[in-house]
């Protein structure tokens, strides 16, 4: 695959059958999906940087291209639009910050990244785990599980583990200063700047940070906030954390507030209740595969409110 496709798709430039074709490339080995997480991996964490170069940006685009792993003849570059020399430019703060080296010291440890993008993702890991990634989600795992542990780290985002039993290698997760250790369970990790959350499907999870330590099983979860940094075990009241996984809201008792938290990170959209008084408002219903205004609709004639749309917010009231 060329490298010039690739950076059309992350600029979101790419026409329906160029989507196609990449689909078509990712479907086809397992290596093409490593690369193209590879790729995506760089541009991502270069992003952060946007506003802190003055370095020549076609030299050192040139010296980044240089530097990714070659895997096939090299592409000719060729103007796509006026934001490819963004890229350039992310390509080189990415060096000079150093990411470029944090890219490679995974690679010398012997670990693999595997990275959503804008697509929910499942992979199957060497021991036979396999792993479900919402969009923006970033996974590294140590090569064929080498050693007596089975090491992963959940760089950002949302996975949805389901781990293969193996009581003499424990299957390890790093989500920053949080720990969780299983020998074969399946089970939900959503980690961002503010907060991680563990929720247990099947089997024993334990959950350490610090010097605290939990146990969870089916049904339960924990929930870690950035500014209280404590474990408080909790029951897990909703199975709506599998959208992402099976394109289907399940709604049992679900407070308004709820429904509204997750159609905001499933569609990204901007849902606000603005009336108090709403937000406990109760829903028993399931949506399968429907549109954001579809769904907004039946609320709005099952709970009798208004919705709506002031620019790109939506308001209940």
């Amino acid at each position: 695959m060329s490298d010039d496709l690739l950076i059309k798709y992350l600029l979101r430039e790419t026409s329906p059958e160029e989507d196609i074709e990449l689909s078509r490339w990712l479907a086809e080995d397992p290596e093409n999906r490593n690369e193209f997480a590879r790729f995506e991996l760089i541009w991502n964490e270069s992003k952060k940087l946007g506003q802190k170069s003055t370095v020549d940006p076609e030299a050192a685009w040139v010296r980044f291209k240089e530097q990714i792993p070659d895997a096939g003849p090299k592409a000719v570059i060729r103007p796509i639009s006026n934001r490819l020399g963004w890229l350039r430019i992310a390509a080189v703060l990415f060096i000079i910050a150093g990411a470029w080296s944090f890219y490679l010291i995974l690679g010398q440890n012997g670990y693999d990244t595997i990275s959503s993008g804008q697509m929910v993702r499942t992979e199957v890991l060497p021991d036979g785990s396999k792993v479900t990634l919402n969009k923006n989600a970033v996974l590294s795992y140590k090569k064929d599980f080498k050693g007596n542990m089975r090491n992963v780290k959940l760089e950002q985002g949302e996975v949805f583990f389901d781990v293969s039993p193996d009581k003499a290698k424990p299957f390890i997760i790093d989500a920053d200063q949080v720990g969780i250790r299983v020998l074969g369970t399946s089970f939900n990790v959503k980690k961002n700047s503010d907060l991680t959350e563990v929720i247990v499907e099947s089997g024993l999870v334990r959950v350490s940070l610090k010097d605290q330590q939990i146990e969870l099983k089916k049904g339960e979860k924990v929930l870690i906030k950035s500014t209280d940094a404590t474990l408080h075990k909790e029951l897990s009241t909703d199975q709506l954390y599998n959208y992402y996984r099976t394109n289907i809201f399940v709604a049992d008792n679900t407070p308004l507030w709820r429904m509204v938290e997750i159609l905001n990170e499933a569609y990204g959209a901007k849902i606000e209740i603005t009336d108090p008084k709403l937000r406990n408002l109760t829903l028993n219903t399931t949506f399968k595969d429907e549109s954001l205004d579809t769904i907004l609709h039946i609320i709005s004639e099952t709970l009798r409110i208004k919705v709506h749309k002031e620019g790109e917010k939506i308001i209940l009231k």
